[in-house]
């Protein structure tokens, strides 16, 4: 909500760019209350001149991780509402305490630097439906607590979502020690995660020297002089290239074999029927017949 008043506000203050701004608001439909939260977000949007603005529902599934669920819905029903109004570029709203509590979660699970890439200010899509879609987060640099005034300031009402209480990043949030950690790295992740962007766009230069668009294959010699930091992302660029996905088991079990001395030839089965052939001669991502 207070995104969406700062854009607006912006629109009106700058030379039109934001003229053809439009709004989606998701309806998860997990909570009885997510269709009223979205219309409520829909209605600000038209009061502030945004004719532009729909709410969209999903479907979640209920089993697993309905969290993940639930983002990996939002992304898709984003990236189809931006394909019907040729948009560029959409804004997100995370803030400050959410890169904070995000990074921490990411290194809880061993992710490394590839956590960076979900909390730069603006990353680009690189595959899917919506591929060249930019993702910005304007609001990186703010509080929440900061935005909360503000919208109370501008007596602006929002809603208080209780999924985000749920799970580890509530936990976190309940846990003083914790809570006072994630607030000194909501105030000093910037540097750390503007080094980071650079680390990554250098490891995707090296990567395009390596592997070029559409490569599934590479001499085990050329895979093998590679830095160790690229070998997991070589492989599952390799994957990506035949069409399929692998999981992250999958790959470090690659990984860790083709560390040894040992060069006897191995396979790892990968999705949508795809393999990963390693040897002494090529590392390879075919079809299996």
């Amino acid at each position: 909500m207070a995104m969406l008043v700062l854009m607006a506000a912006l629109r009106d203050r700058t030379d039109g760019g934001l003229a053809s701004m439009a709004v989606v608001a998701i309806d998860h439909a997990i909570r009885a209350e997510n269709a009223e939260e979205a219309r409520q977000a829909i209605a600000l949007a038209r009061h502030l001149g945004v004719l532009a603005a729909e709410v969209r529902r999903v479907e979640v599934a209920r089993s697993g991780n309905t969290l993940d669920a639930a983002r990996n819905a939002r992304l898709a029903a984003v990236r189809d509402f931006a394909a019907s109004c040729n948009a560029t570029h959409v804004l997100l709203a995370h803030q400050a305490d959410d890169r904070a509590e995000g990074l921490l979660l990411a290194l809880g699970r061993g992710a490394g630097i590839n956590a960076a890439a979900s909390l730069l200010p603006a990353r680009t899509l690189s595959e899917g439906p919506g591929a060249g879609l930019v993702l910005c987060r304007p609001l990186l640099a703010v509080r929440r607590e900061e935005l909360r005034a503000f919208l109370r300031e501008m007596d602006v009402p929002w809603r208080d979502d209780p999924s985000n209480a749920m799970r580890a990043r509530g936990s976190m949030r309940g846990d003083p020690s914790i809570a006072a950690l994630v607030d000194g790295i909501a105030t000093g992740a910037g540097d750390f995660l503007e080094e980071a962007a650079q680390l990554l766009a250098l490891r995707e230069d090296l990567l395009d020297q390596a592997l070029p668009a559409g490569a599934v294959a590479i001499a085990r010699a050329r895979f093998d002089a590679l830095p160790r930091a690229l070998h997991a992302q070589a492989l599952i660029r390799l994957v990506r290239h035949a069409g399929s996905s692998a999981s992250r088991v999958t790959i470090d079990a690659a990984v860790a074999s083709m560390a040894s001395a040992d060069r006897t030839p191995r396979q790892y089965g990968c999705q949508s029927g795809v393999v990963l052939m390693v040897d002494a001669r090529e590392v390879r991502a075919l079809t299996s017949r």
